[in-house]
């Protein structure tokens, strides 16, 4: 499953600003219920350079890896890399997503500078999904039944979650208020994200042949100003993350923290850190994500970390240097797709390999 790409991370930030503030799953096997965060994780992970700089978004079950490096979208299979280019007239692509057929969704500038959400086929020819009626679209994530999601600008500006099924993009709505974007699809069909409601709060969303369930904002005795479903699994658990306290002020504005969504019951998943990015979760409810310790900070020794949770513990995993990376998704044998930042401070596409 594609994680938030760093178009998408862009235009997320940028909406909650001015509010005032990826993965297909394959398996039927069950996850555990409640995740813990914790000192160590029951596997070990080791990391491995692709080879060139930019981010691994996606990963299917055949470890075929997808993302962004030099401005374009990238295919990678067994050591083999491969440009997706763009569509005609664009300078810059990103792919944030893979399904086992190996179809590949992301987005593409067009010659007017426009983004469109763009589906690559297997045999790497390219599709434009068009838009709600507005100038941009980004697809998200794919299942393997062909049908994608992501968001979509309207003919008055606005950006609405979409579904794309059979040559024919629907527009999904919001909870009643002006904004929604969907992130993620599952193998039954369940689409998660966020929509603004009346009050103007985001909240995370689960959406199912037409029908919106509000996620809200609250685990236990912590309540968020937002919150934002980020994957779904076949089992049909949800991970996101949740915004500050209602009383946060100064730099508590942008602390956030991870939530797992199961049976009607949010859980929030203990900190590692101020501001924490929950990305995917496998069939077997192994969570990926990253954890900043500054969100604020401009220092060159503010770090992002990668981190795994499995069986009810948590650890960081293993970067090429101190510095940037990030876990995006996470396939069904375990293995995270991600980048990481070298020696030399630059920002790679790797993986993980679970042992």
């Amino acid at each position: 499953m594609p994680r938030l790409s760093s178009l998408t991370t862009v235009a997320l930030v940028a909406l909650i600003s001015s509010w005032g503030c990826s993965s297909d799953d394959r398996s039927s096997v069950g996850p555990n219920g409640s995740p813990e965060l914790s000192a160590t994780a029951t596997a070990t992970y080791t990391i491995h350079s692709l080879g060139f700089p930019g981010e691994a978004l996606g990963i299917n079950d055949a470890g075929v890896v997808v993302g962004g490096s030099r401005g374009h979208a990238f295919r990678w299979q067994n050591g083999v890399f491969k440009d997706l280019g763009t569509i005609v007239g664009g300078t810059q692509s990103a792919a944030n997503d893979i399904n086992n057929n190996g179809m590949i969704v992301g987005w593409s500038l067009n010659s007017a500078g426009d983004t469109r959400a763009i589906r690559w086929a297997p045999d790497g020819k390219k599709r434009s999904l068009g838009t709600l009626g507005g100038r941009n679209s980004e697809a998200t994530a794919i299942n393997d039944f062909g049908v994608i999601v992501g968001w979509s600008e309207t003919l008055s500006g606005q950006r609405h979650a979409f579904k794309w099924e059979n040559s024919v993009m629907t527009d999904l709505g919001t909870m009643g208020g002006a904004w929604s974007g969907a992130y993620d699809i599952n193998r039954g069909g369940a689409i998660v994200g966020y929509s603004e409601v009346p009050s103007g709060e985001r909240h995370a969303f689960k959406w199912k042949t037409g029908v919106f369930k509000d996620l809200g904002t609250r685990s236990g005795s912590y309540e968020g100003q937002f919150s934002i479903a980020t994957a779904v699994n076949t089992k049909g658990q949800i991970v996101g993350f949740l915004g500050p306290p209602l009383d946060a002020v100064g730099e508590e504005e942008d602390f956030t923290v991870g939530f797992l969504f199961y049976q009607d019951v949010m859980t929030m998943l203990p900190r590692r850190g101020l501001a924490t990015e929950v990305e995917d979760i496998n069939p077997n409810g192994i969570i990926v994500g990253s954890v900043e310790e500054n969100p604020r900070g401009a220092e060159p020794t503010d770090n992002e970390d990668p981190w795994v949770s499995e069986n009810g513990t948590t650890a960081p995993l293993p970067e090429l240097s101190e510095g940037h990376s990030g876990a995006k998704a996470i396939n069904l044998a375990g293995t995270i797709a991600g980048f990481s930042q070298t020696a030399a401070g630059q920002i790679r596409a790797v993986i993980w390999r679970r042992q």
